[in-house]
């Protein structure tokens, strides 16, 4: 996972939640998210750590320009709310929403990547998630079964690694 090493020492300038809009989901979980940063080093684009949307397994990460359309972090809950209930009419497509101010996520907005740690299924060289380690945070990005989710020490606790228990023992490995 080579192309996960530049990330290291990095230090998050802004910081954005990507999202697919979750027409008619059920729950919170199959929102397909994912946090784009914006680095000092690379401040005119984004860097999105995601998973893999052909095999919806291998951690990911995509860069493209910093997006002009961004939503505002107090409107997110009520879009998701409305695309979940099928009551948005905007088309669909990806949405951007800055969260570089909002204070759940003080702790890594002009924060310094410590490590990353890949995460899988013991016994199995394929892993499924990356962890982003900050000195007083983590950006924890895992599959679903529509795309990505994310969870940070404040935001988004939904637990997704319990669901990849039944294929074994979830390990950890520092990669840089």
């Amino acid at each position: 996972m080579e192309i996960f090493k530049d990330l290291k020492n990095q230090k998050v300038e802004r910081l954005y939640l990507v999202v697919w809009p979750p027409l008619g989901e059920e729950k919170e979980l199959d929102i397909d998210i994912s946090f784009g940063l914006v680095l000092y080093k690379y401040s005119d684009h984004l860097t999105i750590i995601t998973t893999d949307k052909e095999d919806m397994w291998t951690p990911r990460i995509q860069t493209q320009k910093i997006p002009l359309k961004v939503y505002s972090w107090s409107s997110f809950r009520s879009r998701m709310d409305a695309w979940i209930n099928l009551e948005c009419e905007d088309d669909l497509e990806t949405e951007y929403y800055e969260v570089t101010n909002v204070s759940e996520f003080s702790t890594i907005v002009n924060s310094r990547i410590e490590s990353l740690e890949l995460i899988g299924v013991k016994n199995n060289p394929e892993p499924f998630g990356v962890k982003v380690k900050f000195k007083n945070d983590y950006i924890l990005s895992t599959p679903i079964s529509d795309g990505n989710t994310i969870e940070t020490s404040l935001f988004n606790k939904n637990n997704n690694l319990s669901n990849f228990e039944s294929l074994g023992s979830i390990e950890s490995k520092v990669i840089y």
